[in-house]
């Protein structure tokens, strides 16, 4: 895929850009035979889109946070798969995307730490901030996906699911109720349910290595598929999809840890494996990372937050289609915590 369709991104309208510390002109870039990143990998969601990691110990409410965030447990039945399509089929031939699309629903949109929400244009590697996003009372952004509104759902590291707008940004509650099943702090992403169908699962990974479940929108209840097998067994991963029915996970390189060759995968949920998985030599998830799938690329934002040289965000892109790694933007200020793009994005290269 040496071209690619990057005529329907869009600028949102009286929005703020954020000027990278390094020009994006100078793009380094690599095979994935031989990664050479030139700086140390800066420090989302759950992914999926993306997250921030917290050791054990480390508060997960800044300072300044409100009110401690309410915890429940609401066991449910084992989950049956929903109705989803073949996502076997590989990112080059993916179907474009359907209609019925809210404006603002085909970019790309990102997180930080400071629970701030920017859109990011591919094109040039540069963010726009949109506003903040501070919905769970000072918690943690843990992982963020979004739906074809361009809405943001938003998973916190309380365990809360909250919703946002992206065209002005403001909190809405989902109802959903925190540590279902167990789980907490989970990357997600939509896929839609059928090639080309204007209806999506919203996909979720258990981040304490529980591995591939969804959540039932109807009835804000998380279902569990069971861990990830195979080459995927025992690994955390951010997840992103598209309106061909393909579901990907961009997963650490050791078991339920931050250190090690990353790697992307078509996940097929029927089985909890891998239909295909590609190897990112040189990329290290670090402490905070996240990503989103965008004109048949992956964009990948990962970012160290205990690395004082440079504890911010680098942004780097994977093209499937030859394999090649290419960092597009570091040091851009911030760590990002979540990142996602919706099944309106496009996914074809240029004709």
């Amino acid at each position: 895929m040496d071209a690619y369709d990057l005529a329907g991104f869009r600028h949102t309208p009286n929005a703020v850009p954020v000027v990278l510390t390094r020009p994006v002109g100078s793009f380094a870039t690599m095979t994935a035979t031989r990664l050479v990143v030139p700086c140390i990998l800066a420090a989302l969601a759950l992914g999926c889109a993306a997250r921030a990691h917290h050791r054990i110990g480390e508060a997960l409410v800044e300072d300044d946070a409100g009110t401690d965030p309410a915890e429940a447990s609401t066991p449910e039945p084992e989950a049956s798969a929903p109705e989803t399509g073949n996502l076997t089929h590989d990112a080059a031939t993916d179907s474009p995307a359907p209609p019925a699309c809210a404006p603002g629903a085909d970019l790309v949109y990102v997180a930080s730490e400071e629970r701030n929400i920017y859109s990011f244009d591919p094109t040039t590697a540069t963010f726009t901030l949109l506003g903040n996003i501070d919905c769970a009372g000072g918690a943690y952004v843990n992982s963020m996906a979004i739906d074809r509104d361009a809405t943001a759902w938003i998973n916190y590291a309380d365990g809360s699911l909250w919703k946002a707008g992206t065209h002005n940004p403001s909190c809405t509650a989902t109802g959903f109720i925190p540590n279902q099943q167990g789980v907490g702090m989970f990357g997600m992403g939509f896929s839609a349910k059928a090639p080309g169908s204007l209806q999506d699962t919203l996909f979720i990974d258990d981040l304490s290595g529980g591995g591939l479940g969804y959540i039932d929108l109807s009835k804000m209840t998380l279902q569990r598929f069971g861990p990830f097998l195979g080459s995927l067994a025992n690994s955390d991963c951010e997840l992103t999809g598209t309106s061909g029915a393909q579901l990907f996970g961009f997963f650490t390189g050791s078991p339920y840890g931050d250190a090690g060759e990353a790697s992307v995968a078509a996940i097929d949920p029927s089985t909890e494996g891998a239909v295909k998985q590609w190897m990112l030599p040189g990329i290290d998830t670090g402490s905070d990372w996240a990503f989103a799938t965008w004109g048949g690329d992956f964009y990948l934002f990962t970012a160290d937050r205990y690395n004082m040289t440079d504890p911010y965000t680098t942004v780097t892109r994977f093209r499937p289609g030859d394999g090649s790694l290419t960092v597009l933007a570091t040091s851009i200020g911030f760590r990002i915590v979540g990142a996602g793009s919706s099944t309106c994005a496009p996914t074809r290269p240029a004709q």
